[in-house]
């Protein structure tokens, strides 16, 4: 039963490919960010309740420590990037 696993794992994937895809553009893609750190947020609560319901394999822990590893990295070397989703979501509510 690894199914949350995976799907936290591909989510990050996703996440991250959506991310990437916000610098391969001219300009700056607020939806393609914006898709790509919910998808974050969604894979790291499934990883956290593959945890909980002690699925078995390795899988749920590397989806875990990937995304404080790239939420590090993003953070590092954009640092006003989460700043600017999240005002981004104050202003969409």
């Amino acid at each position: 039963m690894k199914k949350l696993s995976i799907l936290s794992t591909t989510l990050l994937v996703l996440g991250l490919s959506l991310y990437g895809v916000n610098w391969i553009i001219d300009g700056y893609s607020e939806l393609a960010v914006l898709f790509g750190f919910i998808s974050f947020l969604i894979g790291i609560v499934l990883s956290f309740i593959a945890i909980a319901k002690r699925e078995v394999g390795a899988l749920k822990y590397i989806s875990l420590i990937s995304f404080f590893v790239v939420m590090f990295l993003i953070t590092w070397f954009e640092p006003l990037e989460i700043l600017r989703i999240i005002t981004w979501l104050k202003n969409i509510a």
